[in-house]
């Protein structure tokens, strides 16, 4: 026992102290959130204050002598709960670590020890009790909220630290610091702040990734940890070691910044919030993913999701321990990368400086002049990717926009100096509001002008691209608005000066030194459709493609830019005039439709089932957008075409399509209980059984997709690869029938890979597709311009074109380009590939324009000489107004009658601009609408041919089709009541009688005048023969023209004989009903090797053999079915009885429908609607209760209406078998005396 006299002034002190190597988990957080953190070793007090500084080193002495004989040091402890030390209404709280109860009781008996060794000081002690505690931080004026936030986040701390060895410090203050005087079971070491909360220090860090090795199966788990306390302790995740990997030029990337958003006045109970983030982050497609405001809880939940960890294998911050701050910027990435905390004095923000080697490009420094001639030159260093990951401050006042100034100067200051010749990418909230916002605060004297001017020069555009403003895409680009999300609502009107507006507060900026070699190609604002949004932001996503020297054109064959005063916005402006951009709910109306369709295709019974939950092991399955919604040029009405690429034969895959289709429920897109998360309903509309089959369904009633499949194993093996792979890649050998399904996705992927600048593209690809629609020359099968041939031939001219071309200049470049090729001579064929071109020119090939992979096919097929002239001639007038700066409207509209007396074409003029047309009849009214359908895709097929026998035979003739069926219908100024009811019953319903017609119109060609009398004589007899050729050769063929129900007429007729009778016009027929179909549940069109058609059971397909090889199937253009097929069988029962008396023209179904209806002179109720149900026989409904819009559920087609008779009587007023009607007077007579009742 010791007599040492007590210090009253906390001068000296007798703490247990923990080793040097907890510091690296404790300091930096005493360093934000303790005051003492810098005069104090991270340690347990046990007498404080101790012994008089003057005895401190006897103290000291007595404890070195005679501590072994006390207690045994060093003490291994554990903490394990926080524990929150009330400091009143003036004063902090403090936030302390407690022991867990085992080292709670041992340090307890080392207390009592050694006050037995220093009573005077233990008689001195004031408390009531010892706590042993490990003080990490205090908060002023905390909140319960706040409280329960540090509680949570200090608890890290206790696995972080496990169990260490404290020893025993006695300390001296000396210039107020304490420093050790002497230790025992610890060694003296000095303390400091942590680095990352110096200002103006770097600190090293290293990404982190799960340990997949220790938990690969629940059965380890079992054995290696007997309790869940057990597994606490042990780390699930482990640092990555950067290895030199492969450093491959000319990569691309697509980079994403997200604010997830810590509320703060809820700060406990954000699960729910951080569960949809995550889901987010799961149906993110990007390649490095930067998150701001990330919280602990919101990390653990990242990092405890396989999913997220799976599309995310690297994370900058290990979920298990805790971050510094409240809100931390945090990356996400698919790659490797290591990563710097740079820190600054704004506010205690830090940035996040990500180096990215897989990413980048070579260079080569100046060569010096060397001695040896024959030495080599200077080595190439490779530059690698640089991403920042910043989070400025917020708010508008000057004040705040100083602090931008200071820690954007922060960021740009230390990015230069240590990476001057990288690619660098800042990124991030940058709290930067836009320009409108900007004034109104100068305006308002929110802040100063001078303020205002600083938002300018934080990344000015001559150093840096912002990645919207280069390749923006759909909206404004804001990410933060208060119109749509009802978070950011929440916090704009929260004390803000400035009008509640969307604001562009994310930004991807890109340093322009050193980034000479990277492409921003695309950048996208991916808005949030939970209800409630998960965050007050949405996702800013870019697409970025790094130059690969070996693969780019040589100056030789490049495209020099054209000159042009046109502006992008203005086309922009067109272009949404025209209705030529989908809506943002259109857009995830379709992402939810393909969700929708996968979860069936799986058999899955919802969006939110996991499908390696229920689907079979044998069954692999991915689905890929193709066409114009896999190159983001669609618009409201295109389809959806998807490639379905799987394990399974094709026979086989459609079978089990067609059963899970009609299993699987799900709701109308109109349905106002929709949700996202929500499966859409799956109808299917027929079956193509064409030389590649194709499935069209339709859903959620509105949604259409066009769904082709392929079996390809080894590319399912590598699918994840596939954008990486090379052209000529070994996994592409495969059979030709497999390549030519694979091929529009692959085609597909090059230009997604290749193309510049995304967003102009597609800007221009609007365009010129609004052109060829408005001029008539959009239409594949008709020989002209399709999306296939614009996608290509766009491509083309972007690539050859310097990547900082705008929208106007690919637009102007294109037209003045291909309006002077030769087209005779010219093969057109992407640049880029590395592969050597083989194609021989057929002598039928009129036009060239070949796909990208193998086998090479040329698109454009079908063009002729007639269609290649029209389209020649188009493109020189577009080229023509564009060299006079003529405005964007003046091109895509009518050019009028010019000196040369050139044709204006538009579909009036079209109609009205010749003197004479060609005139193709087409009347179909069978009850077989398939056939009606067939029909029509027949005579369609035959007008190409039709042009190309024009050319051969009759070339004093120019012909020009427009892609389009025309009908009769009554002009709306003469009947402007019945026709309004008319045509709406046109779109709605399904017409049961086909009347069309289609139309080349004439004129003389540029060596007509040179023809002799007789050469012209000949001409017009030619012409007679061609389309007396031509008629008989489309009603020769019985399988498509049945003259009972069908009537083709060819002939050659002036303008005003387009009609038949007076007062009607001729128009477009725009209703496409004889071009769709209506919806076949059932799937009756596919294909089935069953005969029992109420199989509702999967096969099991790991029993059935996995067809590797396609079979070539006949290519039938309407899909008639395989030879043997079930539905080839004529079923005397169901099958369409061919009309063996008279076939007098019938009135439609519809309007009798219409009459019945509508006309006062009838009451609805009193007459009744004799259909035909498909399992039921004939069924009969009220007039008044027939359902016309095709989303009501009880819906039917009118081409099913079998008759109509009244209620009361029985008597039949029309039979659509019996060809009566007593409502119009068409069809057979009928003798009075012989009236028939059903």
């Amino acid at each position: 026992m010791a007599h040492f006299q007590p210090n009253s002034s906390p001068n000296t002190a007798l703490a247990l102290v923990l080793p040097e190597s907890a510091m690296e988990a404790i300091q930096p957080l005493r360093s934000l959130y303790d005051a003492a953190a810098i005069k104090w070793p991270p340690h347990l007090n046990l007498f404080y204050p101790f012994v008089q500084p003057s005895d401190i080193e006897s103290a000291s002495d007595y404890l070195s002598d005679h501590l072994h004989t006390i207690f045994k040091v060093p003490l291994s402890i554990k903490f394990g709960s926080v524990e929150v030390f009330s400091g009143g209404k003036k004063r902090p709280s403090f936030l302390v670590l407690r022991p867990d109860k085992e080292s709670e009781e041992l340090i307890q008996d080392f207390y009592e020890l050694i006050s037995r060794e220093f009573p005077e000081v233990r008689n001195a002690v004031t408390r009531k009790e010892f706590k042993p505690h490990l003080t990490i931080g205090q908060v002023y004026g905390g909140d319960s909220g706040k409280i329960f936030y540090f509680k949570r986040k200090f608890g890290m701390l206790c696995r972080a630290i496990g169990e260490v060895e404290a020893g025993l410090a006695t300390m001296k203050r000396i210039d107020g610091k304490m420093t050790y005087v002497r230790t025992w079971g610890v060694n003296g070491y000095p303390f400091t702040l942590s680095p990352e909360c110096v200002p103006g220090s770097v600190v090293k860090r290293h990404a982190w990734k799960y340990k997949t090795a220790v938990y690969e199966s629940e059965e380890e788990e079992d054995e290696e940890f007997e309790n869940e306390e057990d597994e606490q302790l042990v780390d699930k995740w482990e640092p990555v070691t950067i290895t030199e990997g492969a450093r491959t030029p000319g990569r691309s990337l697509t980079l994403s910044t997200y604010n997830v958003f810590v509320d703060t006045d809820n700060i406990g109970n954000q699960d729910s919030r951080w569960w949809a983030i995550c889901k987010k982050l799961m149906a993110s497609n990007s390649t490095v993913l930067c998150l701001q405001e990330v919280s602990d809880d919101c990390l653990e939940m990242i990092g405890n999701s396989w999913e997220v960890r799976r599309k995310y294998p690297y994370i900058s911050h290990s979920p298990e321990k805790p971050l510094l701050r409240l809100r931390n910027c945090v990356i996400l990435s698919s790659v490797p990368f290591s990563w710097e905390e740079v820190s600054t004095e704004i506010q205690g923000r830090s940035i996040c400086v990500a180096k990215f080697d897989q990413f980048g490009y070579y260079t080569t420094p100046a060569p010096i002049e060397p001695e040896d001639e024959d030495s080599p030159g200077p080595p190439k260093i490779w530059q690698s990717l640089v991403i920042a990951n910043v989070h400025l401050p917020a708010y508008h006042t000057d004040e705040s926009v100083k602090n931008r100034t200071e820690y954007t100067a922060r960021i740009k200051s230390y990015l230069d100096t240590t990476y001057p010749s990288n690619p660098v990418l800042i990124v991030g909230d940058t709290n930067i509001p836009n320009d409108d916002t900007i004034s109104y605060a100068v305006s308002h004297n929110i802040i100063t002008e001078s303020s205002g001017a600083a938002y300018a020069a934080l990344f000015p555009s001559g150093s840096y691209a912002d990645a919207w403003l280069v390749a923006g895409e759909g909206l404004e680009g804001n990410t933060f608005d208060p119109t749509t999300n009802p978070l950011a609502l929440e916090n704009a009107t929260n004390g803000s000066s400035i009008p509640i507006a969307p604001q562009r507060y994310d930004r991807i900026f890109l340093r322009l030194q050193g980034g000479e070699n990277l492409l921003i190609r695309e950048a996208r604002v991916v808005l949030d459709v939970d209800v409630p949004p998960s965050s007050d932001h949405y996702m800013l996503t870019s697409k970025l493609s790094f130059l690969d020297s070996s693969k780019q054109p040589t100056p030789e064959s490049l495209l020099p830019l054209p000159q042009t005063n046109l502006q992008d916005f203005d086309l922009i402006s067109l272009l949404k005039s025209n209705s030529c951009f989908p809506t943002p709910d259109e857009t995830a109306l379709r992402h939810q439709a393909i969700a929708s369709l996968t979860a069936c295709l799986n058999g899955l019974t919802d969006l939110t089932t996991t499908p390696t939950a229920t689907t079979d092991t044998a069954f692999s399955l991915r689905l890929v957008p193709v066409g114009s919604f896999g190159l983001g040029t669609y618009t409201s009405s295109s389809d959806t075409d998807i490639l379905a690429i799987g394990s399974i034969s094709t026979p086989l895959f459609w079978r089990i399509a067609k059963q899970r289709v009609k299993r699987f429920r799900g709701k109308a897109a109109d349905s106002s209980t929709l949700t996202s998360l929500d499966a859409l309903s799956v109808k299917i509309v027929r079956y193509v059984d064409a030389t590649i089959p194709m499935l069209i369904l339709l859903i959620g009633d509105k949604i259409r997709i066009d769904l082709q499949y392929t079996t390809a194993v080894s590319v399912l093996t590598h699918f994840d690869t596939i954008p990486f792979q090379p052209l000529n890649a070994p996994i592409w050998n495969l059979t030709v029938p497999t390549l030519k399904k694979l091929q529009a996705w692959r085609d597909l992927l090059f230009l997604l890979s290749r193309i510049p600048n995304l967003a102009k593209y597609r800007l221009a690809y609007r365009f010129i597709k609004l052109w060829a629609e408005k001029k008539g020359v959009y239409s594949s099968k008709f020989g002209f311009f399709g999306g296939v041939h614009i996608s290509l031939l766009l491509a083309r001219v972007s690539m050859l074109l310097p990547p900082t071309a705008t929208a106007s200049h690919l637009i102007t470049a294109f037209f003045a380009h291909y309006s002077t090729t030769n087209w005779d001579d010219a093969i057109i064929a992407m640049p880029g590939t590395g592969k050597i071109l083989r194609y021989q020119r057929a002598t039928r090939d009129k036009m060239v324009i070949l796909t990208i992979n193998t086998p090479v096919i040329n698109v454009a097929a079908n063009a002729t000489i007639h269609t290649v002239r029209t389209l020649s001639s188009e493109l020189e007038k577009a080229a023509a107004k564009f060299e006079i700066d003529a405005s964007f409207s003046d091109v895509v509209a009518n050019f009028g009658v010019d000196a040369s007396k050139e044709i204006p074409i538009g579909v009036n003029d079209f109609l009205e601009g010749y003197n004479r047309y060609i005139k193709v009849d087409v009347q179909f009214w069978g009850l077989n609408r398939q056939g009606g359908r067939a029909l029509v895709g027949w005579v369609e097929s035959r007008l190409v041919g039709l042009l190309v026998e024009l050319g051969r035979q009759t070339p004093g003739l120019d012909a020009r089709i427009w892609p389009g069926r025309f009908h009769e219908t009554k002009s709306s100024q003469a009947e402007p009541a019945e026709e309004g009811t008319e045509d709406k019953q046109a779109k709605q319903e399904e017409v049961n009688e086909l009347r069309g017609f289609y139309l080349v119109a004439l004129s003389p060609s540029p060596t007509s005048s040179q023809m002799t009398k007789e050469e012209k004589r000949n001409g017009e007899a030619a012409f007679a023969a061609v389309l007396r050729n031509f008629e008989t050769a489309v009603t020769k063929h019985k399988e498509k023209y049945d003259p009972s129900t069908s009537w083709i007429s060819v002939s050659c007729v002036k303008p005003e004989e387009f009609v038949t009778e007076k007062g009607n016009i001729a128009e477009l027929d725009l209703t496409m009903v004889w071009d769709g179909g209506e919806a076949d549940e059932n799937g009756d069109g596919i294909p089935d090797d069953e005969d029992s058609e109420e199989e509702e059971e999967d096969p099991n397909i790991a029993d059935l053999l996995i067809d590797g090889e396609e079979v070539e199937e006949e290519d039938d253009f309407f899909g008639s079915l395989r030879k043997g097929s079930k539905k080839n069988k004529t079923n005397p029962t169901t099958g369409t009885p061919k009309n063996s008396g008279p076939t007098a023209k019938l009135r439609p179904s519809h309007e009798v429908f219409n009459r019945l209806k509508w006309d006062s002179k009838y009451d609805a109720s009193a007459y009744v609607i004799g259909y035909e149900d498909r399992f039921r026989g004939v069924l009969e409904i009220g007039v008044d209760k027939w359902k016309t819009e095709m989303s009501d559920e009880e819906f039917v087609p009118m081409h099913r209406v079998v008759y109509f008779k009244e209620r009361k009587t029985g008597e039949i007023l029309w039979d659509r078998e019996k060809r009566i009607d007593k409502i119009f007077g068409s069809g057979n007579k009928v003798d009075e005396k012989k009236k028939g009742k059903r």
